[in-house]
């Protein structure tokens, strides 16, 4: 049985050295016995990334392309699935190239349980409350919600695949080409009756939460990518919404660890600067905010508000989502709106969870699925 990891890079060059050299690692100590290849698939890199990888000697096959299509993480993704269909690839992880966290055991918990029957390994995590701000305001309780299925890192970035599911995401109408690429593989598994096994991979730490200071750089495309995906497949798949009753439990594998994740600095005076700057120029007297109707008079109170103030109750921002993903299918321009929100309810939950303990900001985040529960029926 033949069997790949593919890495998706962009700008990777600091990391993707040690990177390759892990699953390379993990691949020779687990699977010894597999015919192994290793696909670097490089989204049109600017620094070294892809000559730092084909400098890597490795004992596997190792494979080092740019990927097809344009810019895109997605696109990435598509070029390592095609090729490991081309290959007659049986099962196939998907991990970062930008990580600085990954064990040779991840490349065990990604690919052992596709080779066991799944077809969908989703990551479970230990990261910072602060990590994962689309996860944690969006992607994790929409997904539990509408869906009924509890996975804690919807868009977490690597996965198993079986070939299996690698052929019916690859035919889907809505495969993203940029970053929506990570909710989709999770959505389309739930929807489409894949088998999902969860995997405790620890800490998850990456190069590219160092840009989280400044949300325009890359969490700012990465909202309008993931969130448009979202709201797409949950027009595409809303007779199967409708049809979901009670929670569908998913098997994880592996102990959760001890260990806590570093700290992400937070800036929440320049936070709120740009909150209040990007609702002047989104929201506050535009035409495409309407869809918010009585809402709005409490967003424009909120972002008048100095920091010692300043709160956004979440109960808000739940009535906004489900309003903007009404609008959204009904053909309205509603993102821009909705990611200016998304940081106001962002500088929120700081000044909600900072002084809990780990333990208590992660139990508080996994709350707000209730509130999402309760505002469920405003769904059309």
């Amino acid at each position: 049985m033949k069997i790949a990891v593919g890495i998706s890079t962009r700008n990777c060059e600091k990391t993707i050295g040690n990177v390759v050299r892990v699953v390379d690692e993990g691949l020779k100590k687990y699977f010894l016995n597999q015919e192994s290849l290793i696909i670097v698939s490089d989204g049109y890199s600017k620094d070294k990334t892809r000559e730092t990888a084909k400098k890597i000697k490795t004992k596997n096959e190792k494979i080092v392309k740019r990927q097809e299509g344009s810019l895109g993480k997605g696109n990435g993704v598509k070029t390592i699935l095609s090729l490991s269909k081309k290959k007659k690839v049986k099962a196939i992880a998907l991990v970062d190239g930008d990580l600085t966290s990954i064990k040779p055991d991840w490349i065990k918990r990604l690919l052992l349980p596709i080779l066991e029957g799944n077809d969908l390994v989703v990551p479970f995590y230990l990261r910072d409350r602060y990590d994962g701000v689309i996860t944690n305001q969006i992607a994790f309780p929409l997904t539990k919600t509408l869906y009924g299925v509890d996975i804690r890192q919807p868009i977490g970035g690597e996965y198993g695949l079986s070939s299996r599911y690698s052929r019916i995401a690859l035919s889907h109408k809505l495969f993203p080409g940029k970053f929506g690429i990570d909710i989709f593989l999770t959505t389309v598994a739930c929807c489409e009756g894949m088998n999902i096994a969860e995997s405790v991979l620890g800490i998850k730490e990456h190069e590219s939460t160092k840009e989280y200071q400044d949300p325009e750089k890359l969490l700012v495309p990465m909202f309008y990518d993931v969130v448009g995906t979202i709201f797409e497949l949950i027009g595409y798949y809303e007779k199967y919404i409708k049809e979901v009753k009670g929670m569908r439990k998913i098997k994880r594998i592996g102990a959760i660890p001890s260990a806590a994740p570093s700290r992400i600095p937070t800036d929440k005076k320049a936070l709120l600067s740009k909150f209040k700057a990007k609702y002047g120029e989104f929201i506050r007297g535009r035409e495409e905010s309407s869809f918010l109707g009585d809402l709005l008079p409490l967003f424009n109170q909120i972002a008048q508000k100095p920091l010692k103030e300043y709160s956004f109750p979440l109960e808000l921002w739940v009535k906004a989502v489900y309003r903007s993903i009404n609008a959204f299918l009904e053909g309205e321009k509603v993102i821009d709106v909705l990611r200016v929100l998304w940081q106001g309810r962002f500088i929120g939950l700081i000044r909600e969870t900072e002084k809990m303990k780990n333990q208590e900001a992660e139990a508080y985040i996994r709350k707000q699925v209730k509130i999402f529960a309760k505002y469920k029926c405003l769904l059309k």
